[in-house]
């Protein structure tokens, strides 16, 4: 067969493999459709030649008849019964030659046997599976072959040779039908799996310039913005030094600040991650919960449950930011609460849950800032996409959110 067209110098995507694969099994499963017209021709072979004259025997003439017998049929049953895969060249030039060489002697000894079958399954042989190049040089010493015992008069006359090049002429055209039929089969499939290959590329090729045209614009807008917060909160933390501002204050202005360089730093990170670049994970869960401790005052503890295991990355990053958007919401809407954040590793998920517990009846106090309500949508929507879900509601003492993605 010819070789499939496949690019080996770059990297073969899991789509093309599994085109290959198949062209694979389409050329194996057509070996094994020939394999019972080659036990027909050997039986045919058997028959003529054990009717002919001389018969094979143990002695003289007959043995020689015996031998090639053996030669042109052995083969044949090897390949026929799948202990010898032709499917090589020097495999398929071996089979050739001696099936064809021992038919030709065997219808020199055998005058009126069918010796052009052995010719024909030689040249069917070749066309089906060599280049055309060799194969029509192989077909081409078949006929030289024919002719010569033709021309000394040992097997038969002319029109008998005649009929005997026409039939490996018609089973040669048919082999290259066949094989180009099937060859344009494989090369389609293998060209609409690069064609998709290449959909799929152009498509993430987009999709990285749109998210960098996003961190561009983040970078110039919330990044920009933050960094002239900080320094405004710098220089009201020196004016309330200077001015020997009350200790309470000056201590709210310092947790402003560190809240400010940290909202640089996650600006920069989500503008990386837009980027390509490595995005935050659960492993850093312990110092975003610490984080919202000390900075917010936030009363919240985790615990993990069960041996931790790596996630995918788009889960792991929809955990990680379903905890900070929920943390965020337990410091706007549920201060004064206790709030847990619980990991566990499940057999089959991963769960993470931010819980809310009031200690004192009532409603909760008035958040300092409203937030848009988008968060929590856009918490199920992230999770969503990695095949996990979301879902948050109020309990008998405050509020809970729970989160899962498939282990």
């Amino acid at each position: 067969m010819t070789d499939l067209p496949v690019d080996t110098s770059a990297a073969v995507s899991p789509r093309l493999s599994a085109a290959i694969a198949r062209a694979q099994e389409r050329r194996e499963r057509r070996g094994r459709l020939l394999r019972p017209v080659l036990w027909g021709l050997l039986a045919a072979i058997a028959v003529g030649s054990l009717r002919a004259h001389p018969g094979p025997g143990a002695q003289g003439v007959h043995l020689a008849a015996a031998l090639m017998f053996a030669g042109c049929v052995l083969p044949l049953a090897a390949v026929a019964s799948g202990w010898w895969r032709i499917t090589a060249p020097r495999s398929c030039v071996a089979f050739c030659l001696c099936v064809a060489g021992f038919g030709l002697a065997l219808g020199a000894l055998q005058h009126g046997s069918v010796s052009v079958l052995p010719c024909s399954v030689a040249v069917l042989t070749a066309f089906l599976v060599l280049p055309r190049r060799q194969a029509g040089l192989l077909g081409a010493l078949v006929v030289g072959g024919l002719l010569a015992t033709a021309a000394v008069g040992a097997d038969g006359g002319m029109v008998d040779v005649v009929s005997q090049l026409l039939f490996c002429a018609v089973l040669a055209l048919m082999a290259v039908s066949l094989r180009q039929a099937g060859d344009n089969e494989e090369r389609a499939e293998l060209l609409l799996a690069q064609l998709e290959d290449a959909r799929e590329a152009e498509a993430e090729a987009a999709a990285l310039a749109e998210r960098t045209r996003i961190a561009q614009e983040l970078h110039d807008l919330l990044a920009q913005t933050l960094s002239g917060l900080a320094i405004q909160v710098q220089a009201a933390r020196q004016m309330a030094r200077r001015d020997g501002a009350a200790e309470d204050l000056r201590e709210l202005l310092d947790r402003a600040g560190r809240l400010v360089k940290e909202g640089v730093g996650d600006a920069r990170r989500a503008v990386g991650a837009l980027r390509g670049q490595q995005a935050p994970s659960l492993e850093r869960l312990p110092e975003l919960v610490e984080r919202y401790r000390v900075d917010l005052e936030l009363d919240v503890t985790l615990s993990v449950v069960g041996a931790g295991r790596p996630l995918p990355a788009a889960a792991d990053l929809a955990l990680y930011r379903g905890a900070q958007e929920a943390l965020t919401n337990a410091a706007r809407y549920a201060r004064g609460a206790h709030t847990t954040v619980t990991l566990a590793f499940e057999p089959s998920v991963t769960v993470l849950t931010v819980t809310d517990r009031r200690s004192a009846p009532g409603p909760a106090p008035a958040p300092p800032v409203t937030g848009s309500g988008l968060g929590l949508r856009g918490m199920r929507e992230r999770l969503g996409e990695a095949g996990g879900s979301a879902s948050a509601g109020p309990t008998e003492d405050g509020w809970t959110v729970r989160m899962e993605v498939p282990a």
